[in-house]
This record gives C-alpha cells, structure tokens and sequence, in this order.
C-alpha cells in the first residue's frame, strides 16, 4: 500500500529531524513484544524462552506499522498489576473497567465463554507486582466519507516456542474499550481478533476497525453525550478507562496482554539445530539436558537473527508529501471474520517465572496525506509521558528489567528452531492437500 511507505517515510524523516528522544522512534512493520529474553554470557540476546513477533495488517493483507522503539533494547516500563484497568465483564454481564489484577485472579470468570475453566486463577502476587508494559502508537491511513473515513486490520501473533495449539506459551488478552477477547497463541501464526457470544453462545470473531474522530492525536478523549450516543447508536467504541491510569478515558486504544503458562515439557532433539532460519554455527560446551543454560561460543554468520532482525528499518530518502488530516482513530468491534469454537486448553496454569507484559498501541488516523510533523511529535510526546508515570522506566538491558530476562537455554533454542523451520511466519496450513468442495 503506497500511502502506508508514504506515512512512515513522513514519519521517520521527522523523529530523525527533530532528534533527541524523539529520534529514539521509528516505524516498525514487525514489533517484538517479548515476555521474556534470553542472555549469552550477560549479554541480552534476540532470543528467549517466551518471545512473540507481533505484525500489524489490514483486510485486505498489506502491512501496516507501529512506532516504537528500538526492537533490541526497546523502551519498556513496570507497573503492578492493579495499576492496569481493563474493560470486561464476567460471563456476559456488563462491561466494566477492572484492574488486571482482577482479571487474572477470576480470569476463569471472564474467560468461560471461550471454554477456559470458570474456576481458573492465573494470578500470582509476586509475579503480578511488576509487569512489564510498552506503549506504541501509529497512523492509519483511512479513506470514506467525512468525519468517518475508516480501514478494517487485525493483528499476527508468531510466538517462537509454541508449536502446538493444544499446548500454548501464553494466553492472549486483546482489549479495547468494547471489551476483552480472551484467546491464544500456537501454532505458526495468529490472527487475533475481537470476539463477540450470540444468544445460543456461538462466537463470532471480528475484525477491528480504525475510524477517524474529531479529537485530536496526543492525550485521552473526553466525549461529548452527543458523541457517545453516535457512537453507540452506530455499534462502534466509546470512551472508557483502559490501560495505565495516566492514560485516561481511550477509545484509540488496543491493548494485548499476554499472560504465560506452563508447557508440558517436550524431550529436546538435538536435530532441529540444523534447519531453519537461525544459520548459527555452535561450539558445544555443555550436557545437552534440555535445561542446562547456553555456554557456548556463538559464531555470527551475516544474517543471525535474521527472522527477528529484518524489522529493523532503515532510513529512506523521500520527497516531501502533502500532510492530511490526523485524529485520535476510534477502534471498534469491524465486520465479521468467523465464528470460533474457543480455546483448544480450557485448564490453564500460569508459568510459575514468568511476568506479565502488557503492550498498548495508541491508534491515531490519518486522511488526504501524510502526518504533519507536529502530530507525530504529540504522538510520541503522549507515550513519553505514559513511560514517565510508570512505576520505573528504562530500557530492556537496565537492571530494573532483569525479572523479564534469563539466561538462555538449550530447550528454548531447540524449540524457537523447530518453529521457524517448520512453522514460518505466515506459512500456508495444508499447502501439499488439494481442497474438497
């Protein structure tokens, strides 16, 4: 989609312009919303045992983006759990906000309509003192009649070590201010949609869609009652308080939650090393029993890392285009995708190490040109703001971060190359079967 290169061109011409933090930013077609990173020898790694690409795209397949910082050693916060609000509600009651702290301890509750247990606790008190959050924004270029110009988009979910749906390394919680869809990770990718139960208790998968809005880009949206009662009349988000509470009353918010579990442990086959995209040369130094860390030399060839690190984007020179008008997006519930049969674990447990990371994308829309230079600014002036009000900010390598990082393993490194080898992201499901009718 040309008016996408043209938006981020627009946008990484002016973070690098203005500099300072604001240079920290770039667009990234590919978002690593990691749970937690592996070390080699201290030294932060682009692996980990619970790590996730996560990809931004319309209906219609082409690439969209977010800005953020640097996927490496990215620009993170910590908060405790009670200081995230959720929009929910228990067993199709209304919907309210609550804390996330609310939502893992009755998250059985809140998750029974998918057909996880009602009586499933995936809190833990320590764990749950410190989750890690980013916050994201980006622009969407949208098209249609004034004032409600709009584009339909999901996002992808690729987690590394999970290879089979009936055993994933995370559930998934994508909320919005119409509520929270519970779902998972597994096998190769993952759309993830929003969710909505009929009265016979079918459920039907929805896309999102970002619509354009008279509020302006930076800051929360305190509505009007005219506007809410448009946006209600129409089926589409309101206002509510969602995410950090500096954050305010959002209806351009989509927040996904992942919350990890325990696998069942799979016996490591030391085969897997030689396929797939990680093109590493290993000088072994250790047992190979599944659990030892990695002590090992490990030798780069020009494309390590290459599946993770191709969402680097590079500067590009571009000629100047028109700026057209930006606003807060409203995101909604979009048109209907499927319906849904629910999750394949209905008895979950919570990994007993690892934090919760919380990921907020603040959606902005953007018709007739490019951002202008100051809209991009308050875009990324909003999330510095969010980082400052966090319990501590810093980047990935600080100490502060050491609960979401540990040293790499042999069994993560097996894991993550059987999934690239035999699940690459996108990959076509059934590609050697000819359909039926």
């Amino acid at each position: 989609m040309a008016a996408v290169k043209g938006i981020m061109d627009s946008i990484n011409s002016a973070c690098r312009s203005k500099g300072g933090h604001y240079a920290v930013y770039s667009c990234q077609v590919v978002s690593w919303d990691d749970v937690s990173r592996g070390t080699v020898g201290g030294a932060v790694s682009c692996w980990g045992s619970n790590i996730t690409d996560t990809y931004l795209k319309s209906k219609s397949g082409a690439d969209l983006f977010t800005v953020r910082s640097d996927n490496w050693n990215e620009k993170l916060g910590v908060v405790p759990a009670e200081d995230v609000a959720v929009v929910a509600g228990r067993g199709g009651g209304p919907l309210q906000p609550v804390t996330l702290r609310t939502v893992l301890q009755q998250l059985g509750q809140f998750g029974s309509y998918a057909g996880l247990d009602s009586s499933a606790d995936l809190s833990n008190p320590a764990l749950d003192a410190k989750c890690s959050i980013r916050f994201q924004t980006t622009f969407i270029p949208v098209d249609g009649p004034d004032g409600r110009g709009k584009l339909e988009f999901a996002t992808e979910a690729y987690n590394y070590n999970t290879m089979d749906d009936a055993d994933p390394r995370n559930l998934v919680l994508l909320c919005t201010s119409q509520g929270m869809a519970v779902q998972q990770d597994g096998c190769g990718t993952k759309k993830l949609f929003h969710h909505g139960v009929d009265d016979s208790g079918v459920i039907h998968r929805y896309w999102l869609e970002a619509e354009e809005s008279r509020h302006h880009v930076g800051g929360e949206q305190r509505e009007t009652a005219e506007e809410r009662a448009d946006a209600l009349a129409r089926g589409k988000a309101t206002s509510s308080v969602i995410g950090t509470r500096a954050m305010g009353q959002r209806f351009n918010v989509l927040m996904t939650i992942q919350v990890p579990l325990q696998q069942r442990r799979r016996p490591p086959q030391r085969k897997c090393f030689a396929g797939g995209k990680m093109a590493m040369d290993l000088s072994w130094n250790f047992q190979l029993d599944g659990s030892s860390d990695l002590d090992w030399e490990l030798i780069e060839k020009a494309d390590r890392c290459k599946s993770r690190s191709r969402s680097r984007d590079r500067s590009r020179k571009c000629a100047r285009k028109a700026a057209g008008r930006s606003s807060a997006a409203r995101i909604s519930r979009g048109s209907e995708h499927d319906t849904w049969s629910g999750l394949t674990v209905t008895s979950a447990t919570r990994n007993p190490s690892e934090h919760v990371t919380v990921t907020v994308v603040i959606y902005n829309a953007v018709k007739g040109g490019v951002p202008s230079a100051d809209d991009v600014m308050a875009a990324i002036d909003d999330l510095e703001s969010l980082y400052r009000a966090c319990t501590k900010t810093g980047k990935l390598v600080d100490s502060s971060f050491d609960f979401m990082k540990q040293p790499l393993k042999v069994d993560d490194m097996i894991a993550i190359s059987a999934k690239s080898a035999f699940q690459p992201p996108s990959a076509v499901v059934g590609f050697d079967t000819f359909p039926t009718a």
